[in-house]
């Protein structure tokens, strides 16, 4: 399997079709646009012309680096795509600090998938030394 991994290409219409084929709840087409525009960099991963899977990375480029988007399309699961895209999104995090500066690249794992995220190196919180990660949800 040959899958290329392109940055900064990902359009609104391939994230939603992504969202979709994931099962992944429709958002409006000014929020994805806002959400692609307003992140860091994202990554997709192609088979041929076809769009497979994608990364999106939020932040401030400094300090603060949230993979908050892994998809890949279910056909394509357990192919090492998304892992490809989530070290490959690491590299791309460590790019934006100086050499030697330590990076830390958070994330919210879906419930169930948390050993995916720690065979790639992430703690599952709370850990020792960490306090658990958390989320405030609004309407």
């Amino acid at each position: 399997m040959d899958i290329l991994i392109r940055e900064g290409i990902l359009t609104p219409d391939v994230f939603a079709g992504l969202r979709a084929a994931c099962g992944m709840p429709e958002l409006e087409p000014v929020l994805v646009e806002r959400a692609i525009g307003s992140s860091l960099f994202t990554l997709s991963a192609f088979n041929g012309s076809r769009t497979v899977g994608m990364v999106r990375v939020v932040g401030d480029g400094a300090f603060v680096f949230l993979i908050y988007d892994l998809l890949v399309i279910p056909l394509w699961r357990r192919q090492g795509i998304g892992s490809r895209l989530v070290e490959e999104a690491i590299l791309r995090a460590k790019a934006f600090v100086p050499s030697g500066r330590a990076v830390v690249v958070s994330l919210f794992s879906v419930e169930g998938r948390e050993s995916f995220y720690t065979r790639l190196g992430f703690t599952e919180l709370p850990a020792t030394g960490l306090g658990a990660g958390m989320q405030h949800f609004c309407l």
